[in-house]
């Protein structure tokens, strides 16, 4: 059974480090200092930028490790997912500016790994560990991503269209989504492994290889006590396609189509979550994109939700 609670909002920021390919004068002419005890970011340059501050819930510096930023930003949401809530985390940012390293990283040695993976251990040794009597666990994963405003499943890229329902007094779900049963970490991985191999990326000048996407890894957790009770609990990790200036990635054609498409959702989102933090708001306007109607039960009600902005120091990047 679930239990009650209000909606947390957080925002914590993650500096990247220098792009390649930026000029060396603009990292010389760039000053970041980071004040409010590692809360705010202050921007300022010997031109048009002075003293700009950014304010966060917890800043990580320029070399701060993927450890770090899971033990800050993830670790406690999966211990809430365990005890029946929702739990969400967004990587949000420009195009290149480190959102996929920071969810997903590497799995070439344990410091790369990113916040998703990181997820799927401490889910698994949080049911190992866990001290309720527990009889029965069921962790079922789905993978799909928004590509236009259409909803695509990455683990069965050719199976039937999918459908979001919301059902009369439970919850919003994907119809037809392809749900993969996991029994450990490396399950996950697979799942991970096969979606994105359909994910939608393409060049633009910001970036190589730029998702046009949203991507949201979906895990279910069902846990059956000896009691009788049960809890539900879902995890919700979403990298989101980056937020573009269109000037600077001179995209055309299709190219435009897709920036215009990813700008119109990521405002979406943001009008929810500011209508989310005013008490006094009644209508939240969640059919405003597909991201948030897939991601209702994970924003708002019974539910933890984290974002974490990935930005880059860079000054052609604040100019």
């Amino acid at each position: 059974h679930r239990k009650n609670q209000d909606e947390s909002k957080k925002k914590k920021g993650k500096d990247r480090s220098l792009g390649k390919g930026k000029s060396e004068d603009a990292r010389s002419e760039q000053k970041l200092d980071f004040g409010n005890e590692g809360k705010s970011v202050i921007v300022s340059d010997g031109g048009n930028i002075r003293n700009k501050s950014y304010n966060f819930d917890r800043v990580f510096r320029p070399g701060s490790t993927q450890e770090q930023m899971f033990d800050a930003v993830a670790k406690s949401t999966v211990q809430d997912v365990m005890k029946g809530y929702n739990g969400t985390i967004f990587a949000y940012g420009q195009t290149g500016s480190g959102k996929t390293y920071t969810m997903f990283g590497l799995l070439d040695k344990k410091s790369n790994k990113g916040i998703i993976p990181r997820c799927a251990e401490a889910l698994f040794d949080g049911i190992k560990n866990a001290n309720v009597e527990v009889e029965e666990v069921f962790i079922k994963v789905s993978f799909v991503e928004i590509y236009q405003e259409a909803l695509r499943d990455l683990l069965n890229p050719k199976g039937k269209k999918l459908r979001i329902r919301e059902s009369r007094n439970g919850p919003t779900y994907i119809e037809n989504s392809k749900e993969v049963y996991c029994s450990c970490p490396d399950d996950i991985y697979k799942v991970i492994d096969n979606g994105n191999k359909h994910r939608a990326v393409s060049s633009t000048d910001m970036n190589s290889q730029s998702s046009r996407s949203h991507s949201v890894l979906i895990i279910n957790l069902v846990q059956r006590l000896r009691n009788g009770t049960q809890l539900e609990g879902s995890l919700n990790l979403a990298d989101l396609a980056g937020s573009e200036r269109l000037d600077r990635t001179h995209v055309t054609g299709k190219g435009l189509k897709e920036a215009q498409k990813i700008n119109q959702s990521l405002s979406a989102l943001g009008n929810c979550i500011n209508a989310l933090t005013e008490r006094k708001r009644g209508h939240i306007p969640f059919r405003d994109s597909v991201l948030t109607r897939i991601l209702k039960d994970a924003l708002g009600g019974n539910s933890k939700t984290v974002l974490v902005v990935c930005c880059s120091p860079d000054l052609s990047d604040i100019t």
